[in-house]
């Protein structure tokens, strides 16, 4: 996690970096009778910890993981619905709702080569599991030969950074950091001109 952020040389260097703004996931549902796989976006603290604990504690069963696919992108999950942020519902943008697939190996191959998913996860036979991106090297392969593949599904609560970090990490992190870049830049552009992706967001009304 990313410290306190004191100047404008600081938020300039974190804007910059953009791969330590947020860890993006996505979320999925099976449909156990079609096998049909819904799916949405979700901006911020993608990792087991963050959207896999909040998952696994909140949206444990189908009547409720289904609730989270009826708006489309979320900016970030929280424990109920309705705190939840969704950009269409919430945001005031004209969103698409959750994309629908075949079934789940129809999904795995469209989503491959997205390196900005970092993590997937899948509600199927009554419980969250998570698919984590990592990458490996090929000797002989073209601009450092880095290629990038999710593993194989695993019950969330068996993942290892979920089992090690869940009980000790802070909610909602990045989502806190962004709102705190939000109020920095605040001061040195007009508000009018400033959506944090992944902030705090209030519902409109």
């Amino acid at each position: 996690m990313i410290g306190a952020v004191n100047s404008t040389r600081d938020i300039a260097q974190i804007v910059c970096r953009k791969d330590n703004m947020s860890t993006r996931s996505n979320i999925a549902i099976e449909d156990p009778k079609t096998k049909k796989v819904k799916v949405i976006y979700v901006h911020s603290d993608g990792y087991p910890y963050g959207v896999g604990h909040m998952l696994v504690d909140n949206y444990y069963n189908r009547q409720l993981a289904e609730e989270l696919f009826k708006y489309g992108d979320a900016s970030y999950l929280d424990e109920t619905i309705d705190q939840c942020s969704f950009y269409g519902r919430d945001w005031n943008r004209d969103e698409d709702p959750a994309k629908e697939y075949r079934d789940e190996w129809m999904y795995m191959s469209q989503i491959k080569g997205d390196i900005f998913i970092e993590y997937i996860y899948l509600f199927k036979d009554n419980r969250w599991h998570v698919s984590t991106q990592k990458s490996t090297k090929a000797k002989d392969g073209y601009d450092d030969g880095t290629l990038f593949y999710y593993t194989k599904f695993e019950p969330v609560t068996l993942n290892k950074e979920y089992i090690k970090y869940k009980d000790k990490h802070e909610k909602h992190a990045e989502v806190k950091m962004i709102s705190q870049i939000g109020k920095l830049l605040s001061g040195k552009f007009p508000e009018d001109n400033i959506e944090m992706q992944g902030g705090l967001k209030k519902k409109s009304n």
